[in-house]
């Protein structure tokens, strides 16, 4: 059953006979059903489908963040259809029938920023801390920049986003994860954002992290 909305004039949503109602980024449209195949997927449709399924299911709990830091949104590209697009292309792989994300690849930022200079981390008990260089002189580093930190637990299928721990000015910057993460380990990734111009640097991988 379809929803009208604003009045019989108004955009709807849902299917109504050979046609179904929808909103996409703000706007009302009206998309004809798809034409079931009667044809298999060939080998390499079916790749595909084991590889797109492995990467949505990934990066949606990411939506958010990935929306706001991920390169720049063009045309009807969202900034999340990018993002998709990366991981598909450089971050994921299939042996035998199943996916695996390659966790060194994946990016949770892309952008121009620019970024760490010889960043380290080190950990005690479940607090990850990350030191860097002073790198304020070059290209377009500010002091005001802020640092971003993400952490992927395969344990618990989750993602911690911690936003905003410090400056770049800083030069150090410490993350505590929950003490029931203790005895598993978990994959970092780190970038800088500058809030003024909301531009982002290319995320980095710092490694598997056990605790």
């Amino acid at each position: 059953m379809a929803t009208i909305k604003s009045g019989i004039l108004g955009g709807f949503q849902g299917k109504v006979g050979t046609v179904v109602g929808s909103t996409w980024r703000g706007r009302d449209i009206i998309r004809s059903l798809p034409k079931s195949s009667g044809k298999n997927p060939t080998e390499l449709q079916q790749l595909q489908r084991v590889k797109f399924k492995a990467v949505t299911t990934f990066l949606n709990p990411l939506r958010t963040p990935l929306g706001v830091y991920f390169g720049s949104a063009s045309g009807v590209r969202s900034r999340f259809n990018l993002a998709t697009a990366y991981h598909l292309t450089d971050a994921v792989e299939v042996t035998d029938g199943v996916a695996q994300i390659l966790y060194p690849r994946v990016l949770v930022a892309k952008g121009t920023l620019f970024g760490f200079q010889n960043l380290t981390v080190s950990h005690a008990g479940t607090d990850i801390t990350l030191e860097w260089e002073d790198n304020i002189v070059l290209g377009n580093a500010k002091a005001e920049d802020v640092v971003n930190v993400v952490c992927y637990s395969e344990v618990y299928n989750t993602f911690l986003v911690f936003q905003n721990v410090a400056m770049r000015e800083a030069l150090s910057a410490t993350v505590s994860l929950p003490q029931n993460f203790t005895g598993t380990a978990v994959e970092l990734y780190a970038f800088i954002y500058d809030p003024v111009t909301k531009t982002a640097s290319t995320s980095v991988y710092l490694g598997n992290i056990a605790f």
